[in-house]
């Protein structure tokens, strides 16, 4: 009878024991799902961020020296550079909520509300209409707006490119459509969804569309002499990098090297560069204009990350200074458009390498509590048996643990598991029993 309740005392304790270890590993297990799940909140805002970043012009609408102006599909503004301000007489951050026709004198309030419609669709649109500074008499603008673009909140957004319809003397065609309709269109390039090499290409076509007197562009990353990535929109402009890097010289390189814009009323009978003056003979183009792409990496050795070429058929093509700003627009917006490339992928290998952490620590956890099961001890001590198999075959702990999850009923880990851990208690008492003859 004793017997048979000392045998009953001590299953209850073999129990109590099993239970206990089992409500632990539950609560170490809930734990790292936990911490699991942090990781993936952490993955999920990386990856909407770079969503955000491939579905928004912000960086393109700041850097521009264009009036541009982000608004909601309603005509309320959410972004406003610093051109737009200027030209409205409005500090941005004072722009932003207010709505767009309430900038336009009542009369011009309809059109602008048709041109809201007419781009909700998806479309690009333009016009002129008249807006009400804070400050000086109404004025006529020029307006391209441009539908399709998504923010984060999923929230439809229209991009307006706005350029004073009566500019000054001599400044009438940087104010063209077909250079707002360029400039609009840079805002609208799916950055994220292109490689560098097809972004660039677009800016270059873009570039030649806006710039008067052009007729090929070209965009050089890295010095032009050794170029890290080339883009051009036409076979002239190929060519006549081709010659400026045989030739060891040119306005690409002289703007790279000097960070400095660099103009060439003939490439022929330039004596900066004489070597390139065969070569270029053998080629339509005349003109040049060569602007530097700046870094916007301030640890980077130089600002200067790379070089646009605008070229033109004909002798003087780029004598003013309109075809330089609008040029200069087109660099600053491929340093802009660079930069954001840049982030997104840090982004994506950011979120690559923690799924594959969080995979690896799901699979761990998994592994440490079938370990604990199979040989019987705490969690902790089946990780560390664990980590000392993976030390002691050279094997990666996570691949380690993936053989143990793959298939919890194979038998031929169980004994080697069972040797480590052995090994471990052994090196244990051993440890304890010296520390206890040296005290």
């Amino acid at each position: 009878m004793g017997a048979d309740r000392a045998l009953q005392r001590e299953h209850t304790v073999v129990d109590d024991d099993l239970s206990l270890q089992l409500q632990v590993v539950t609560e170490e297990l809930a734990v790292a799902d936990d911490e699991l799940a942090a990781q993936q909140r952490e993955i999920d805002e990386l990856l909407a961020r770079e969503l955000d970043a491939r579905r928004t012009a912000s960086a393109v609408v700041r850097s521009v020296p264009v009036p541009v102006l982000v608004t909601d599909a309603a005509g309320a503004i959410v972004e406003a550079n610093l051109a737009a301000a200027t030209l409205l007489g409005v500090p941005a951050a004072r722009l932003v909520r207010k709505p767009v026709q309430a900038l336009v004198p009542a009369p011009a309030r309809s059109a602008v509300r048709d041109l809201v419609s007419a781009a909700a669709g998806s479309r690009t649109v333009g016009g002129t209409v008249d807006v009400s500074p804070r400050s000086g008499p109404d004025r006529s603008v020029r307006i391209v707006i441009t539908g399709g673009a998504r923010r984060l909140d999923g929230r439809s957004v229209l991009t307006w490119v706005l350029a004073d319809a009566t500019p000054a003397q001599g400044t009438a065609d940087s104010e063209s459509p077909a250079a707002l309709h360029a400039v609009a269109a840079l805002t609208a390039l799916p950055v994220g969804d292109l490689s560098p090499h097809e972004l660039l290409t677009r800016v270059a076509a873009l570039a030649t569309q806006a710039v008067a007197g052009a007729s090929w562009t070209s965009v050089v990353l890295g010095d032009p002499a050794e170029p890290a990535e080339l883009a051009a929109d036409s076979e002239e402009a190929q060519r006549i990098d081709g010659a400026q890097w045989r030739a060891g010289e040119g306005p690409a390189a002289t703007a790279y090297r000097d960070g400095v814009a660099v103009v060439s009323a003939d490439l022929r009978q330039d004596a900066r560069w004489p070597v390139l003056a065969g070569p270029a003979g053998q080629t339509p183009v005349r003109s040049a204009l060569a602007l530097p792409i700046r870094s916007r990496d301030l640890s980077a050795p130089s600002d200067v990350r790379g070089v646009l070429t605008v070229y033109g058929p004909e002798p003087g093509a780029f004598a003013g200074e309109v075809q330089v700003d609008r040029a200069l627009v087109f660099a600053e917006a491929a340093s802009a458009l660079l930069h954001d490339l840049d982030r997104i992928a840090e982004l994506r290998t950011t979120a690559e390498n923690l799924t594959l952490a969080m995979r690896s620590r799901a699979t761990i956890e998994q592994a440490k509590g079938l370990v604990a099961g199979w040989l019987g001890c705490s969690v902790e001590e089946a990780f560390e048996v664990l980590t000392r198999l993976s030390q002691d075959r050279n094997v990666k702990l996570r691949d380690l643990a993936a053989l143990a999850v793959a298939d919890p009923s194979r038998h031929d880990l169980r004994p080697v598991l069972a040797h480590a851990h052995e090994r471990m208690q052994s090196r244990r008492a051993q440890e304890s029993a010296q520390e206890g003859s040296s005290s």
